[in-house]
C-alpha cells in the first residue's frame, strides 16, 4: 500500500497505488448495519481480474483485517480471473460475518462469497481460507502404469478460490487450467517448482508421466454459484439485510425479471410479478427498504414496488409510465417531499418525478414546459445521498440550509450533487454569475450612442443569472441592437438566438430563464450593430477530475473514464471547530472509473476529490 500526495497540483488528496484492473462496481457496508468493523467499508469488484477489494472509506487506505496492525492492508478476495464481475452487493447477518454477492456475466452466474466467519479473540478476523476439497488424482490416461505426484503443494491465500483445476502432459511440459481462472501462461515441468500466474498454486511434479496423463483436483474458497437463469444486470440488498434483489436477463430470449432470494439461505423465493416484457436494471429505496424503485433499461418505465416484508415476490407494484427506457433511479425524501429522479437512456437532461403530486416536477419555472435539468451529457449512475448536506449558498434568512441531495455521474466523467428539494444543481461560492457591471464591455457602432445596462443594487452586477444551479450554463451572451426591429436581438453561446428581444427600459428574461437584465436607453439613441457582450459561468460545482483547481485536467491529475454508478457512503468526521457545532458527518460516494482502474472518495459537500485508489 503506498500513500502520496501529488506535489505541485494538489494539497489534501491521498493517492493509493496499484491494486484495480477494471473496477466495474462497488458496495458499502456501515457498521450499524452489521459486521465487525467500526467505520464504513467498500467493496471493489474487479471486472478483468476477478478479484473483490475491500476499502477503508473513512481512513482512505485499503482495509487492513488485522487490528493490532492496521498498516497491513487485507488481501483481495480472489473468485478467479476468467470471470467478468460487475454488480456486488454486501450481506452482514451478524456482528461476526460479511458476505458478499456479486454478478459474473462470464458464466452467467451470481456468487455468494464468504468473506469474513467470526472474529479472534485478538480481535483479528477470520478469513475464508481455501483449501483442496478431497485429494490430488493423477490420471495415467493410456494405462501405461506410469505414476506421479504433486509436491509441496500450497495454496496462495488471497490468491486461490473456488475451482477445479487440471494439469495435463504433452510430452514435454504440463499445461495448467482453472475452470474459472482459466489457461495459465506457463507450463509447469516435473522436477522444477511451479508458481501459477496469480501465486494461487504452488507445487513441485515428480515421478513419470506420458502425453495426455493429468493431475485434477478441486479448491474450496467458499464461493458458491448461484444460477439465476441469466446474466445479473442489478443487485439491491434491503436495508434490513433480509432480501437480496437481482435483476435477472435471459440470455435465451432477452426477458427480465428481479428474482428475491433470502441472503442468509442463498436460495431464491420467487420473482417480482412485473409487466410481461419487462427489462429491470437498477434499484433505489427508502432508508426502510419497504419502498422500492426499479429502472426498465427497455420499456418506459419505472416500476414502484412497496414492499411486503414477509413475502417481497406477493408486493403490490404500481408503474410510472417514463417517456423512454430508464437507465437509473434514485429516491430521495424529507419531512415536506418525496422525489424520485429518473434518468433515461441517451438523454442528457434529470428528470424529477414529484410522488407526492404523482408527476413531473418543473425544475424551470420561466419556460411553459416542464423541465428537468440539462447534465449536458448522458447519465451513468444515480446514488442517494445518505444524510443532508450544508449548502454553499446562504438561504433567504442568510444562513447555509441543510438538504438532502443526490449524486450524478455522467458519461463525459463529470459527477455533480443536485439538491433533492428542488433538483438544481449544488453551485459553489460564487453561484451562477455574470461580470459586474463596470465590465461588460459596450461596441458603439456608426453615431454615438449612449445605452447602459442598468445594475442591481443588490448584487453590483447588471446581468443577473437564474440562481437554480444547471438552468444557466456557462457561455459568452452577446445583445445586438437591430434598428429595424427597434430591439437588441440576444444569443448565447450556446443558447443561440434567442426568440425574446430587449426592448429598452423593459426588464428581459432569456429564452428558458437563464439571464435577466434590464437595458436603459441614453440620452443618444441606439444605432445598428451596437453590441454588449459579456460572459456567463453556471457557478455549478462538479468533479471532473480537476484536482488542482486550475480549470483543466492536467497529466497528472485522474482520467474519469467509463464512469460506473456512484456508492453512498456516510460517516462521522469528528467535531467542526466550534465547540458547540454539531458533529461533522462526512456525506460522499465511492465512484469506480472502469477504464481508469481507479476508485474515487468524494465529498458530496465540498463537491472534491478526496482519496483516489488506483
Amino acid at each position: 500500500m503506498i500513500a502520496l500526495l501529488l506535489a505541485g497540483c494538489v494539497d489534501d488528496v491521498t493517492f493509493i497505488e496499484g491494486h484495480f484492473d477494471g473496477p466495474a462496481a462497488v458496495a458499502v457496508l456501515h457498521p450499524e448495519t452489521g459486521g465487525p468493523f467500526y467505520e464504513p467499508v467498500g467493496f471493489v469488484a474487479n471486472s478483468r481480474s476477478g478479484r473483490i477489494v475491500p476499502l477503508d472509506i473513512k481512513h482512505g487506505w485499503l482495509l487492513a483485517d488485522d487490528r493490532s496492525a492496521p498498516f497491513l492492508e487485507a488481501q483481495p478476495i480472489p473468485t478467479g480471473a476468467d470471470r467478468i464481475l460487475g454488480e456486488i452487493a454486501v450481506f452482514a447477518p451478524t456482528t461476526d460475518e460479511v458476505s458478499l454477492f456479486v454478478a459474473d456475466a462470464a458464466n452467467a452466474t451470481l456468487l455468494s462469497v464468504d468473506y469474513i466467519q467470526g472474529v479472534a479473540e485478538d480481535g483479528s478476523f477470520i478469513t475464508a481460507r481455501p483449501r483442496l476439497e478431497g485429494e490430488v488424482e493423477f490420471i495415467d490416461a493410456d494405462g501405461s502404469g506410469d505414476a506421479a505426484t504433486l509436491e509441496s503443494f500450497t495454496l496462495g491465500t488471497g490468491y486461490a478460490t473456488t475451482e477445479e483445476w487440471v494439469l495435463e502432459f504433452d510430452g514435454t511440459s504440463w499445461s495448467v487450467t482453472g475452470s474459472r481462472s482459466g489457461a495459465q501462461e506457463y507450463d509447469a515441468r516435473s522436477l522444477e517448482p511451479y508458481l501459477s500466474d496469480d501465486g494461487s498454486l504452488e507445487f513441485l511434479i515428480q515421478g513419470a508421466a506420458t502425453k495426455g496423463d493429468r493431475f485434477e483436483f478441486v479448491v474450496d474458497s467458499g464461493i458458491e454459484e448461484l444460477d439465476l437463469g441469466g446474466v445479473v444486470e442489478g443487485l439491491h440488498m434491503a436495508p434490513t439485510q433480509e432480501w437480496l434483489y437481482a435483476a435477472v436477463t435471459s440470455l435465451e430470449d432477452g426477458t427480465g425479471r428481479v428474482a428475491v432470494l433470502d441472503p442468509l439461505t442463498r436460495t431464491e423465493r420467487g420473482s417480482l410479478d412485473l409487466p410481461e416484457g419487462a427489462r429491470p436494471h437498477r434499484f433505489s429505496s427508502d432508508l426502510s427498504g419497504d419502498l422500492l424503485y426499479i429502472s426498465d433499461a427497455r420499456s418506459g418505465a419505472v416500476y414502484e414496488v412497496l414492499v411486503d416484508a414477509a413475502d417481497p415476490t406477493a408486493s403490490l407494484i404500481r408503474v410510472l409510465e417514463m417517456p423512454g427506457p430508464v437507465v437509473d433511479v434514485a429516491y430521495q425524501a424529507d419531512e415536506d417531499y418525496e422525489h424520485l429522479f429518473v434518468a433515461l437512456a441517451g438523454d442528457t437532461v434529470l428528470h424529477l418525478w414529484d410522488l407526492q403530486a404523482d408527476g413531473w416536477k418543473d425544475i424551470n419555472t420561466a419556460t411553459p414546459e416542464v423541465d428537468g435539468i440539462e447534465l449536458q451529457t448522458p447519465v451513468t449512475g444515480l446514488a442517494t445521498g445518505l444524510d443532508p448536506v450544508l449548502l454553499v449558498q446562504e438561504g433567504p434568512n442568510g444562513t447555509r440550509p441543510r438538504e438532502r441531495v443526490i449524486a450524478a455521474a455522467t458519461f463525459e466523467g463529470v459527477l455533480t450533487t443536485v439538491e433533492a428539494r428542488t433538483g438544481c444543481l449544488m453551485v459553489d461560492e460564487e453561484g451562477p454569475n455574470a461580470v459586474l457591471d463596470p465590465d461588460v464591455p459596450f461596441d458603439d457602432e456608426g453615431d454615438i450612442s449612449t445605452p447602459t445596462l442598468e445594475a442591481s443594487g443588490a448584487t453590483g452586477r447588471s446581468v443577473q443569472v437564474n440562481p437554480c444551479g444547471g438552468i444557466s450554463r456557462t457561455q459568452t451572451w452577446v445583445l445586438t441592437y437591430d434598428g429595424s426591429l427597434g430591439a437588441w436581438v440576444v444569443e448565447g453561446g450556446l443558447a443561440g438566438v434567442q426568440e425574446n428581444l430587449v426592448f429598452e427600459d423593459e426588464r428581459y428574461v432569456s429564452d428558458k430563464g437563464e439571464i435577466s437584465l434590464l437595458v436603459r436607453s441614453g440620452t443618444l439613441p441606439s444605432t445598428n450593430g451596437d453590441r454588449f457582450t459579456f460572459h456567463v459561468d453556471s457557478g455549478v460545482a462538479e468533479v471532473n477530475g480537476d484536482i488542482s483547481g486550475d480549470g483543466f485536467v492536467a497529466g497528472d491529475e485522474p482520467r474519469l473514464e467509463i464512469p460506473t454508478r456512484p456508492v453512498p457512503f456516510s460517516y462521522l468526521a469528528g467535531p467542526e471547530a466550534e465547540a458547540w457545532a454539531e458533529v461533522n458527518r462526512k456525506v460522499g460516494v465511492l465512484w469506480a472509473q472502469q477504464n481508469a482502474d481507479t476508485v474515487l472518495r468524494v465529498n458530496l459537500e465540498a463537491n472534491k476529490i478526496e482519496v483516489i485508489w488506483d
